[in-house]
């Protein structure tokens, strides 16, 4: 009788990829994304009760508040339309800057990642600009683009771009040469590699890049409110600070993380749609 490790590597791997094994795997799977789950649910349920406690029974509550507090002022802020109208503006500044910093540094990051020699050529420029403190230019940008949303779409825009450019630009030089040269063997001209291979080489590293850049810019955006603005979930933050009202700060605070998580989310489960030949990795 043949043992199981003498069994062909046919029929060993047809074993492996039967509609049994597939289900037991998708089993395991689903099991195991809901113990971490319950896990992340444990960790934040231990962290809040922590917090209470702390904001409570020391001290320390009048500087670091308590979620009773923050969720009540959070209650308060949505009935009077306040959440709604500031969300609103920080996400609308921050989906647009991410947009324009994508597009800029994603086209730029492919330019000159494709044509080798102008990428060399200006690569220590782009460092050089690249080096400054982003932060500090945002003076400037109220003094180029007036007081409005602009300015916090182009500081926003700017934090992402950069993040997005090396992204692209990196996965550029990574593209395996053969696979170019086999398909311009078979025919394909300059545009046809780059749409037909660059293009989706280059998307595995465009979404690092977008996953690395999102947090920016909200960053660009709550900074700009905070510089100068009259509305949005930085300006709320800036002015409950400006008072000493800790519950209204961390309640901010708590609403840009919620805003921040659902959109990585929703990056997220894009890149899953998009590379799904990608496979699941090691």
């Amino acid at each position: 009788m043949t043992s199981t490790s003498e069994m062909p590597a046919e029929a060993a791997e047809a074993r492996l990829s039967s509609p049994q094994e597939s289900r037991r795997r998708a089993g395991g799977d689903g099991r195991g994304a809901l113990a971490t789950a319950l896990i992340r649910l444990a960790i934040l349920a231990g962290i809040l009760v922590v917090w209470q406690v702390v904001g409570d029974l020391t001290t320390f509550g009048r500087w670091v508040s308590d979620p009773l507090s923050v969720a009540a002022r959070v209650g308060d802020w949505a009935r009077s339309g306040l959440l709604w109208e500031g969300t609103r503006v920080t996400l609308s500044t921050t989906l647009l800057g991410f947009a324009l910093g994508t597009v800029v540094g994603g086209l730029a990051g492919v330019l000159l990642g494709v044509t080798r020699r102008l990428g060399a050529l200006l690569e220590p420029f782009i460092l050089a600009l690249y080096s400054i403190p982003k932060i500090a230019l945002a003076p400037l940008f109220l003094l180029w683009f007036g007081i409005g949303q602009l300015p916090k779409i182009m500081l926003a825009a700017m934090l992402v771009g950069f993040l997005i450019f090396f992204n692209v630009y990196q996965g550029t030089k990574t593209i395996d040469g053969q696979l170019i040269a086999i398909v311009r063997l078979m025919g394909a001209g300059r545009v046809a590699v780059i749409r037909k291979v660059a293009l989706p080489y280059l998307s595995a590293w465009l979404f690092a890049g977008l996953k690395m850049g999102l947090p920016y810019a909200l960053i660009g955006a709550v900074v700009g409110e905070f510089m100068a603005s009259t509305a949005g979930l930085g300006y709320m933050v800036k002015n409950a600070s400006s008072m000493f009202d800790t519950d209204g700060v961390f309640a901010g605070l708590i609403v840009l993380m919620t805003i921040s998580t659902v959109l990585f989310l929703l990056l997220t489960a894009a890149e899953k749609r998009v590379l799904h030949w990608a496979g699941r990795g090691i």
